[in-house]
């Protein structure tokens, strides 16, 4: 992807791996980031992971330990990073934070609860920081994609497109630019005076 981004002319990205679901490796993430690039201004979370979890299962301790881990990475880092980054947010007064969430946070999921309660809680998070710290000149947004063409939905793409297709009045399935042009909305000067908000990007797949 970096090198991409050099083809197509732009500037090569500076690129930070981290364990999300380790608090030290977040703030060694937020550390490395701003000494390399200075404050972190505009923040998008949308690292994320998604395992088939059914409650009642059985298997008592592997569900706890699919339970926790979703939770701390699709939830807890979320809440933690944009923690990190909010003290030169707000030395700035400026600061532009978007949460990529998932339709799932409002229509539920059956055999992945806690995927669909950690993307319940980006959009109550975005809510809650929209809230808290717009004086300070700082947005925050939820994304609310539903399906999109990306490895984690890969599988399920390809044993059942067509059902899944059949139920998107658009008739098809998001690529990873429909998302990204709505995050660039809500970065930009276009979406300035949007906070709070939780965006539904899925093709009408479904509405609320």
């Amino acid at each position: 992807m970096a090198a991409e981004c050099a083809l197509a002319g732009g500037a090569e990205p500076l690129l930070v791996q981290a364990s999300l679901e380790e608090p030290g490796e977040r703030r060694r993430l937020v550390q490395e980031v701003s000494a390399a690039l200075g404050p972190p201004l505009l923040l998008v979370l949308n690292a994320g992971i998604f395992e088939r979890n059914p409650m009642g299962a059985g298997d008592d301790e592997a569900f706890l330990r699919r339970w926790r881990r979703t939770l701390a990475v699709n939830l807890e880092a979320c809440a933690h990073i944009s923690s990190l980054a909010l003290p030169a947010m707000r030395r700035e007064r400026f600061g532009r934070i978007v949460l990529v969430s998932s339709r799932a946070a409002f229509r539920g999921e059956t055999d992945c609860i806690d995927y669909a309660v950690s993307k319940a809680g980006q959009v109550i998070l975005a809510r809650s920081l929209a809230r808290a710290e717009g004086a300070h000149g700082i947005t925050a947004n939820a994304v609310c994609p539903g399906w999109v063409e990306t490895e984690m939905a890969a599988a399920d793409l390809a044993s059942g497109r067509g059902a899944i297709e059949a139920e998107i009045p658009l008739g098809r399935v998001a690529t990873p630019e429909d998302v990204a042009r709505a995050v660039l909305f809500l970065l930009s000067p276009l979406g300035e005076y949007v906070t709070g908000a939780a965006l539904p990007l899925n093709g009408g797949s479904f509405l609320h």
